[in-house]
C-alpha cells in the first residue's frame, strides 16, 4: 500500500488544479474562451441567446446537431470565415462539452410579432405539397421546436439567421445536409417565401405551450394538389356546425392516431394514418383517402367479401395500426364515433369526386420490376444513407425529444419495423407496395431522388425486418403464409433472414432482446 505524504498531497493538488487550467470548462471556454479559441459568449451572447445581426442562438439546440456544425466548420464541410478557424481551434472533446452545454441552457426567443394569416405560417405548417414542399415542422416537430439529434429547433431563432442559411441551401454556398434534402427544399422557396417564413419562425415562442398557429389545419389555405391531379376542398371550404366539427375530429385522428384519445385506445403500435396517407391523406400517389372514398363499397379479396369504408378503416386499425395488440384489443366498431369521425373528413375531402371513378393519382404508383433482383442488402446501405436520419439507425423512429420513441411517444418520424410498426398483414409489408411509397414520396422533401432499383432495394429491407405477427396466424406460420401470402416474390413472411425465420412465434422478441 502505498503512504500518502504532505508532499504527496501536494503534487496531486498541483496536478489537478493544472488539469483544470489545461482543460477549462465548458462554460468557461464558452464565456471566456482559451489559448487560440474566441470565447463563444462574444458573438453568441452570455446565455447563448444570439443577436440579430446573424449570430444564431444556441441555447436549447440539440447537442448532436451543434456538434455536427462544429466539426463541420472544422474540416470545411461547412464554409464560415469567423467560425472555421475557431471550430478547427477546438478539440473533440471540447466540442462535444461545448455542445453539451448549450443544449442544457433554456432557448430564448428572437421576438418579432408573427402574422398568422401569412404565406410564412402557411409554409412552415401546412407546407406546399403541390410542389412537393413539407411543412418545416414535419422535420422539425411540434411548434418547430426542434428533434434531436439531427434538426434544429427554428422557433425564436433569429430571422435573419433563418433567412440567410435558407440562402445559403439555396445558392450552394452552404452543403452538408443528409440526401441534399435542406437544398431541395430551399431551391423551391422565392425569396419572399424565404423572407415570410424565416420572421415567422423567428417569433414563436421557443418553449411553454405550442400555439394553436403552430399546428397543422385540417387543410391549406392555398391549392396544394400536383399537377393534374384533383384539389381537395381548402379551409375556407369548411362547413360550419356539426359536420365541421367532425370533419376537424377526423382530421386530427388521422395525423395523430397513435395518440389522440379517441383512437389512441385502438393502436398497438406507433402509427398514425398520415405516415402512409401523405399531407394529412391529401397527397395524390400516396393512397389519398379522396380517391378511396368514392371507390366504396368494394370487393377485396383480403377478407373475400364485398367492404363498406367502415370496414376498411376496421382493416386498417387491424393490420397498420396492429389493433390486437392494443389497450381495448380489437379495431373499433364499424358504427362508433371515432369511425364515423373519420369518415367525416374523406367524404368531405372527396367533395367533387364522381362516385365509382378510378382518380389519377389513386393508390402508390406501380414502378417497372428493377434491372436487378431487388436486394436487403443493398437496401441495408441505402437506408444508412437515406433513412437513418429521421427514422434512427435500426428503423425504430425518432420521438419528437429525440431519440428511440416508445409506443406512446410523440414520433416525428415513425418506426418501419420492431414492435412498433405496422404487422405482417398490412398492405405496406409488401415489396413491391412499399417501393411505389418509397419512390414517389420519400425522401420527405426530395422525392423521387431515388431511382427506381433504388426504391425496390430500400423497400426489400425494410420489408424483410422482424415487425408484429400478422393477425390471421392461428399457430401455423406455414399455413398463414401459404394461405394469406402466397405472392412470395413479393413477401418476406415465413422466409429466413439474417438468421431469424419471420412471423413464426418469438422471432420479433427475439429481435428486440439482440438490440
Amino acid at each position: 500500500m502505498i503512504r500518502t505524504t504532505p508532499f504527496h498531497g501536494l503534487v496531486l493538488a498541483f496536478l489537478l488544479i493544472s488539469s483544470v487550467h489545461a482543460a477549462p470548462s465548458a462554460e468557461r471556454l464558452a464565456r471566456q474562451g482559451a489559448d487560440g479559441v474566441a470565447a463563444c459568449a462574444s458573438c453568441h451572447g452570455a446565455q447563448g441567446e444570439g443577436n440579430a445581426a446573424g449570430f444564431p442562438a444556441l441555447a436549447g439546440q440539440p447537442a448532436g446537431y451543434l456538434t455536427k456544425q462544429l466539426h463541420d466548420l472544422a474540416n470545411g464541410a461547412r464554409a464560415n470565415p469567423i467560425m472555421m478557424p475557431i471550430a478547427k481551434a477546438l478539440s473533440d472533446p471540447q466540442i462535444t462539452a461545448l455542445a453539451d452545454y448549450y443544449a442544457g441552457l433554456p432557448a430564448t426567443g428572437g421576438g418579432g410579432a408573427r402574422d398568422d394569416q401569412g404565406a410564412g405560417r402557411e409554409l412552415a405548417v401546412n407546407g406546399a405539397w403541390g410542389d412537393n414542399q413539407p411543412a418545416c415542422i414535419a422535420c422539425h416537430g411540434e411548434g418547430a421546436r426542434g428533434v434531436p439529434p439531427h434538426f434544429p429547433a427554428l422557433a425564436g431563432q433569429h430571422g435573419g439567421y433563418i433567412e440567410g442559411q435558407l440562402k445559403a441551401w439555396k445558392s450552394g454556398t452552404r452543403h452538408g445536409d443528409a440526401g441534399g434534402l435542406m437544398a431541395a427544399v430551399a431551391k423551391r422557396l422565392d425569396d419572399a417565401q424565404i423572407q415570410a417564413v424565416s420572421a415567422w419562425l423567428a417569433a414563436l415562442p421557443p418553449s411553454g405551450e405550442v400555439p394553436d398557429a403552430a399546428r397543422p389545419d385540417p387543410a391549406p389555405a392555398a391549392p396544394d394538389a400536383r399537377p393534374d391531379r384533383f384539389q381537395p376542398p381548402l379551409r375556407a371550404d369548411l362547413p360550419n356546425g356539426k359536420d365541421g366539427e367532425a370533419i376537424r375530429r377526423g382530421a386530427a385522428i388521422f395525423n395523430q392516431t397513435h395518440l389522440h384519445p379517441q383512437s389512441a385506445p385502438f393502436v398497438g403500435n406507433g402509427q398514425d394514418c398520415s405516415n402512409c396517407h401523405m399531407n394529412g391523406g391529401r397527397q395524390a400517389d400516396s393512397a389519398p383517402m379522396w380517391a378511396a372514398w368514392v371507390l366504396y363499397p368494394k370487393y377485396r379479396g383480403k377478407n373475400d367479401k364485398i367492404n363498406s369504408m367502415a370496414e376498411r378503416i376496421q382493416g386498417c386499425f387491424t393490420y397498420s395500426q396492429n389493433a390486437q395488440a392494443s389497450k381495448n384489443g380489437a379495431a373499433p366498431a364499424a358504427d362508433s364515433a371515432l369511425i364515423a369521425d373519420l369518415q367525416a373528413y374523406m367524404h368531405w375531402q372527396a367533395s367533387g369526386v364522381p362516385t365509382g371513378k378510378t382518380m389519377k393519382g389513386q393508390g402508390y404508383p406501380e414502378l417497372p420490376k428493377p434491372a436487378k433482383a431487388f436486394s436487403p442488402t443493398r437496401g441495408k446501405a441505402l437506408f444508412a444513407e437515406h433513412c437513418a436520419l429521421c427514422h434512427g439507425d435500426t428503423g425504430q423512429g425518432t420521438a419528437i425529444n429525440g431519440g428511440t420513441a416508445k409506443r406512446d411517444d410523440d414520433y416525428a418520424f415513425p418506426p418501419l419495423w420492431g414492435p412498433n410498426a405496422y404487422n405482417w398483414g398490412a398492405g405496406m409489408h409488401r415489396v413491391n407496395t412499399a417501393a411505389g411509397f418509397i419512390q414517389t414520396n420519400m425522401p420527405l422533401g426530395n422525392p423521387g431522388s431515388l431511382s427506381n432499383q433504388d426504391a425496390w432495394d430500400l423497400a426489400a429491407y425494410i420489408n424483410s425486418r422482424p415487425r408484429p405477427q400478422d393477425p390471421r396466424f392461428k399457430g401455423d406460420l406455414d399455413a398463414t403464409a401459404r394461405d394469406f401470402h402466397a405472392n412470395q416474390a413479393m413477401d418476406y413472411y415465413g422466409q429466413s433472414v439474417d438468421g431469424y425465420r419471420l412471423g413464426s412465434p418469438g422471432t420479433l422478441e427475439k429481435w428486440i432482446h439482440a438490440q
